[in-house]
């Protein structure tokens, strides 16, 4: 148990699992989605979409496979096209979760096709046609060619174990230094860039990708994504060592990564040798967005697609946003696409996107080329000016920073500033390019400003209000200052956290199963649909692509913590949107974790010691529930405090303090009865006596009081006594005390329990004032412990501060009960029996609930009343209460004092004031009743405060009870209420 309690739960598989529960259990709570989707009056409701704004997964889906066929059967030319379409569209990045293990460029094809032209014409040499064959089968070389062309791409490969092979000749070329340098060097980390590159794991192969396409892509990443001892992807290992080289010895290796931290360091345009890692801490690959000059002088971003005429046009954007002084400023348009293409005439021309596609001539467009961007400060003084071959340019009169430009037809075209510069700035590109051959100078983006909050966000999500922020107070001192080389980078710090093995623990989001693709995380878009599709493509613009499949036939299917059957691209998908949002699950240290788990035991060894089983009990279930309510809010933001360990270690250590108090509490008891038996009723001993009765089984029913006593708190003083000798002392002393005022008062003393005293008044000598000498009893038992409390003090430090504080609770009830000599032929006592008694002692408890010392019967009440001496004791009514193992409610009351008492006037004031606050209560007056319990605070004679011991007071207790009815009242508004409280402990 110590070993599942205090062990590390990565290296115990009992204590993994037990963990796993409940972490699991955690995340299918946090990633249940509620679809509100519905249909009303035949119109489909739908919610707003929870697809990520920046990741989409290209699915390999069962639509693909119908119109494509079997995946196994496509060629590579599929591949190439939906690369190229997506390039085209301007995606940011282009992930693979699909394996090219291998190529032969066409030759196995052209190889069949020249054999059977030999076999149809075996006289005539085909040889000379296999290279032509070839290259019309040639669909790996289009693969590469469209993966090099995009500049976007992020190759995957596999690295598994030699175990995957049968035969070394198969897996032994692939776990070489030659293989490394095939595949190339530019995706992978230096060893002495990680600061424990020991603690990394090897791995034997690197498979699943050829050398040329390798080299094609802008990254290349490994997409293992191997299950915990359970078979549930939690995590991903986001480093690796290759070659393999056993024991360290001293031979060439580099660090490989995934697809999702490729992916990530290409959107950053970070080079891998930039990047920092700490092993069991993080890995820094800096700030996610920037601006460089290369080797020319000339200006670029960091993000791919995103050029530099959108980011100035984005921030004069900005800044004419922040001038205006607006509130909120939506959808404002920074950039618009623009193409430049040459035409069959060998031309350059324009389309322009400002709502609408504006398809410009070569006129035009070469007008554009040649006019100075002072033009648009020109139009301030003047409604239009004359342009080259009839054009005209002017304001727009209904949008802000917008210009016409009318022909001799007047036909309207609509340029910006920012789009005559961004014609501008790319004249060097677009100048040589060929006809047919086009280049996307700039794509649509539109910002939006809160200026309550000071808060950006941008239609590209990939630019969050951090990054904005940073754009915004970037001046142009630093940006013109910038030398070739050197880059500014805006946005906070990218730490992504990882585990002492270099492992990510994945923060899912969201369901895949049945659930509707709108409420999916990721939005999912037919294979097929972007291989036929070349239209429309801008719905990729700025994002990034994940290319895989979510269907089982494929057999790349995973189970995730929060639902089986999860496709495994969501893993790298969920990976990157982690990354992306720095939005990460973090598990607390196991030191922490140990520290935890001691402090729950220390407090849950102190309760089960200190307090009674039952109130033990419930304390466990409470701190169970608490401490799992607080674990489940710690995992909602982000960090789980482990969960097993701690319950594990609450109830055990809670269980042996009850054991050990159980066994020390029955010793105790032992000992009091073992010393005091000799106690029982001198009247019976008299009557027995001087009748010559021999003890005989039986009894009789008659109407008499019972009488219960018992210590407040009695479980705590033996320890804080330290003596058991000192305990019997004090015993001795309080029970003399107590029983000769009992005695002196008519009273028969059944038994001794422990501390407590069993007595009963009107038996075996029958006596018609009962009830009045069982209210004398009590009241002079407290009186006389007053006195004992007084001179225990005045013995100093002789005992300790609960016995200068001792209280003591007295139930007491009157009606039929029955008395006489009752247990064995060998031993007897004479005692009382019945439901009466039952209720005496629920009395007795209960006055606890309430802070009351002597809680009576309204059976007790009514005798007094009857005999006409209910005017001599001052008490007040305190509840209709259904006792524990009752179902008839009683009402009961509190005895206070004589009549006589010194502070008599003060309780008087006490009552009245009680039974207004009563009156108020019962009507559901909830406000009312609580000012006039708070008023009877004053003269509460138990306050705590006032009276040393004493835990709470009757007022006390009903303010709680009146606030808690106030939220929750026990009946509703305009029913009669009985005013019964049902007590939940005897």
């Amino acid at each position: 148990m110590l070993i599942l309690i205090f062990g590390n739960s990565h290296e115990n598989y009992i204590a993994e699992s037990a963990e796993n529960i409940f972490y699991d259990q955690f995340f299918k709570w946090n990633t249940e989605v509620m679809d509100t989707t519905g249909v009303k009056d035949g119109i489909t409701l739908e919610t707003n979409s929870y697809n990520d704004p920046n990741i989409i997964i290209a699915d390999i889906d069962e639509k693909s496979l119908q119109k494509l066929g079997h995946y196994y059967s496509w060629d590579r030319s599929i591949h190439a096209k939906v690369i190229e379409n997506l390039g085209k569209g301007g995606a940011a990045a282009v992930a693979f979760d699909i394996l090219f293990k291998d190529a032969d460029f066409g030759k196995k094809k052209a190889t069949q096709c020249q054999q059977i032209l030999t076999e149809l014409d075996p006289d005539t040499s085909h040889t000379k046609f296999f290279t032509q064959i070839q290259s019309y089968y040639n669909y790996d070389s289009m693969l590469v060619e469209a993966t090099h062309n995009s500049n976007i791409c992020i190759v995957s490969f596999l690295m598994p174990h030699v175990s995957y092979y049968k035969n070394k000749s198969d897996w032994e070329p692939l776990s070489t230094w030659e293989r490394a340098k095939e595949v190339g060097f530019s995706s992978t980390f230096q060893l002495n860039q990680v600061d424990k590159p020991q603690d990394i794991e090897s791995r034997q192969l690197l498979d699943n990708v050829f050398p040329e396409l390798a080299n094609a892509g802008a990254r290349l990443g490994a997409v293992n994504a191997y299950p915990d001892n359970d078979g549930t992807v939690r995590r991903i290992k986001m480093l690796y060592k290759f070659p393999y080289v056993e024991n360290d010895k001293l031979a060439p290796q580099r660090i490989y990564s995934t697809l999702s931290l490729m992916t990530i360091l290409h959107l950053f345009h970070k080079d891998p040798k930039d990047v920092k890692i700490k092993m069991g801490q993080y890995i820094d690959i800096g700030k996610p967005f920037g601006i460089y000059r290369d080797t020319l002088g000339e200006y670029h971003t960091t993000y791919p697609n995103f050029t530099y005429p959108m980011f100035t046009a984005l921030r004069d954007k900005m800044k004419q946003i922040k001038a205006s002084g607006v509130k909120k400023a939506n959808l404002v348009e920074t950039s618009s696409k623009i193409i430049a293409k040459r035409n069959e005439d060998g031309h350059i021309v324009f389309d322009i996107f400002i709502d609408d596609e504006q398809q410009l001539d070569s006129k035009l467009s070469r007008i554009l080329r040649r006019l100075p961007i002072g033009i648009f400060d020109k139009l301030e003084g003047t409604s239009s000016i004359d342009l080259k071959f009839g054009y005209k340019i002017s304001k727009s009169e209904d949008d802000e920073g917008v210009y016409v430009i009318t022909d001799e037809n007047d036909e309207e075209f609509f340029i910006t500033p920012s789009i005559l510069k961004t014609i501008h700035f790319y004249e060097p590109s677009y100048r040589h390019i060929k006809i047919g051959e086009y280049i996307n100078l700039s794509r649509h983006m539109d910002i939006s400003y809160n200026r309550e909050k000071d808060e950006w966000s941008a239609s590209n999500s990939f630019f969050t209000n951090n990054i904005l922020q940073e754009i915004a107070k970037a001046t142009d001192e630093q940006i013109s200052n910038l030398k070739a080389g050197e880059e500014l980078r805006f946005g906070p710090y990218k730490k992504i956290p990882i585990d002492k093995e270099g492992q990510f623990l994945i923060k899912f989001k969201g369901r895949f199963n049945k659930v509707t693709p709108n409420t999916r995380t990721f939005k999912h878009v037919s294979y097929y649909d972007i291989y036929r599709d070349s239209i429309n493509l801008d719905q990729y613009a700025g994002k990034t692509i994940i290319l895989g499949s979510s269907v089982s036939a494929l057999f790349d299917i995973v189970n995730g913590p929060h639902e089986e059957n999860l496709p495994a691209i969501l893993v790298h998908a969920s990976t990157i949107k982690n990354i992306l949002e720095d939005d990460y699950l973090t598990i607390m240290k196991e030191r922490y974790q140990r520290y935890a788990v001691i402090l729950l035991a220390l407090i849950c060894t102190f309760v089960g010691l200190y307090f009674r089983s039952f109130a033990s009990l419930l304390f466990v279930i409470g701190i169970s529930v608490l401490y799992t309510l607080f674990a489940f809010f710690c995992f909602k933001h982000n960090i789980y405090i482990g969960v097993s360990k701690q319950l594990l270690a609450i109830i055990s250590t809670n269980m042996f303090a009850m054991v050990v108090q159980a066994y020390f509490e029955n010793k105790e008891k032992k000992f009091i009865e073992s010393s005091f038996k000799q106690y029982i009723s001198p009247e019976l001993i008299d009557e027995m006596v001087a009748g010559g009765i021999t003890p005989e089984l039986g009894g009789e029913e008659s109407k008499i009081t019972a009488y219960f006593t018992d210590i407040q708190g009695f479980s705590t003083f033996s320890e804080k006594i330290g003596s058991a000798s000192k305990l019997v002392e004090l015993l001795n002393e309080y029970l003399t005390a107590m029983t000769d005022v009992l005695m002196k008062n008519k009273g028969t003393l059944d038994k001794y329990e422990g501390d407590a005293i069993i007595a009963f008044f009107g038996a075996p000598k029958p006596y018609t004032e009962h009830a009045q000498c069982a209210c004398d009893t009590a009241l002079d038992m407290q009186s006389e412990l007053l006195r004992l409390r007084k001179k225990w003090h005045s013995e100093g430090n002789k005992w300790p501060q609960v016995v200068h504080d001792m209280h003591m609770r007295i139930g007491i009830n009157t009606g039929n009960i029955v008395t006489g000599n009752m247990g064995s032929t060998m031993r007897k006592n004479y005692t009382m029996m019945g439901d009466e008694v039952n209720l005496a002692a629920r009395l007795e408890s209960a006055a606890k609930q309430y802070g009351a010392y002597i809680h009576i019967c309204k059976n007790t009440i009514d005798q007094l009343v009857e005999q006409g001496i209910n005017d001599q004791y001052i008490y007040r009514t305190l509840d209709i209460i259904r006792v524990v193992g009752k179902d008839e409610p009683v009402e009961t009351f509190e005895l206070i004092g004589y009549t006589n008492d010194e502070n008599a006037d003060t309780l008087n004031k006490l009552c009245k004031l009680w039974e207004q606050a009563r009156t108020a209560y019962l009507d559901m007056q909830w406000d009312k009743a609580i000012e006039l319990f708070t008023q009877c605070l004053e003269f509460e004679p138990h306050l705590p405060g006032r009276d040393p011991g004493s835990k709470t007071c009757p007022s006390e207790v009903y303010i709680k009870r009146c606030k808690a009815y106030k939220q929750n009242p026990p009946a509703h508004a305009g029913e009669k209420w009985d005013g019964i409280f049902t007590a939940t402990e005897k």
